[in-house]
């Protein structure tokens, strides 16, 4: 994992160094067929997790995949609430 100088998870870092967001990125537009293939990559991923890992495996995978996206929705919600 990449953690940055105060001991935290990087995660801009992270999807910076996705070989897929830097393709999406590469012209700085996102489109409907982009997000449509992103959406089945980590449904695919999904799928690979269930078929390869025991179920308290994937019960952990589960929390850290939803942990990890409450922390992006709190954090945009308070990028949001510090705007102005």
């Amino acid at each position: 994992m990449i953690f940055n100088e105060q001991g935290f998870i990087d995660i801009d870092e992270m999807i910076a160094q996705e070989p897929s967001f830097q393709k999406i990125m590469a012209d700085g537009v996102v489109t409907s067929d982009e997000l449509r293939e992103q959406t089945n990559r980590v449904i695919d991923l999904l799928h690979e997790v269930e078929n390869h890992f025991s179920e308290e495996d994937q019960l952990l995978v589960k929390r850290l995949f939803a942990e990890t996206n409450v922390l992006t929705a709190i954090y945009n919600y308070y990028q949001l609430q510090n705007i102005g």
